[in-house]
């Protein structure tokens, strides 16, 4: 069993055919197949046995479609062999162009647990069909996560210069989940375009800002030379009854292009 990084529209019109699908011309089926992100021939001694597609935008969205293995060859592990294989590919290609790529599929009658065996997430409380994140893996760390923070102008132009490599928050339900290598979008406050996407490096935890202050550089906190820092200046952001009872976290980061 080999797997090809195409689909002829003979095999594709054969095996639609024989499964009783709808059939389209051949014209149609060859512009669909040349539009697909990714496609993949299942081949047994020189037999296409099973097809698989990806289409979509390209950079964030796909759907998983066109999956089909010859009925002599069912339940003998070909979808599940196949779908790995443009799992695959999929992921070099998310590397390649993508942030994240969310791969969703509506699965036939009674297959939605094939899916899951191949990986995908079913939540049938949430919706109807499966689906499966691919993040890109120069970027995200294995489970690593994204999560979004808005900043005010100052700091925002600090960081992006540069100038600021520590991010100064409230340890709380919302920062204590961040973890090394987590990722952070850094949205400048009025604007949903202006952003700066960071890599967290490390977490430094303390109980109240003055004893951060004391770990740190103020340079690395935003401050220039000739600024006075003040562990005070956080108690603009945070009552002090909220640092008492959470602590605070200097957050560690360094600019992703």
């Amino acid at each position: 069993m080999e797997f090809l990084d195409t689909i002829s529209v003979s095999d594709f019109q054969s095996l639609h055919i024989m499964l009783g699908w709808k059939f389209l011309d051949n014209k149609v089926v060859e512009k669909s197949i040349k539009n697909s992100i990714i496609k993949v021939s299942c081949v047994e001694n020189g037999k296409t046995i099973g097809i698989a597609r990806v289409v979509g935008d390209g950079f964030t969205h796909g759907l998983l479609t066109d999956v089909i293995v010859h009925p002599d060859f069912q339940g003998k592990g070909v979808g599940k062999a196949m779908i790995a294989y443009l799992l695959g590919k999929l992921q070099e290609y998310v590397n390649k162009n993508c942030d994240e790529f969310m791969l969703e599929l509506t699965p036939t009658k009674d297959n939605a647990a094939f899916y899951v065996k191949c990986g995908f997430k079913h939540k049938p409380e949430e919706m109807e069909g499966c689906y499966l994140w691919l993040k890109n893996q120069n970027i995200y760390a294995s489970g690593s996560k994204k999560y979004v923070m808005r900043l005010q102008e100052q700091p925002f132009e600090n960081i992006k210069r540069g100038r600021k490599t520590i991010e100064m928050r409230l340890n709380d339900e919302k920062r204590s989940v961040i973890k090394e290598n987590d990722i952070i979008i850094f949205i400048k406050k009025g604007s949903s375009t202006d952003y700066i996407k960071a890599r967290v490096k490390a977490l430094h935890k303390y109980k109240n800002f003055n004893e951060l202050y004391k770990h740190f550089d103020k340079t690395s906190l935003g401050y220039a030379k000739n600024e006075e820092a003040s562990p005070d200046d956080m108690t603009k952001y945070y009552p002090k009854e909220d640092i008492e009872k959470y602590g605070v976290v200097g957050i560690e980061i360094e600019i992703l292009k």
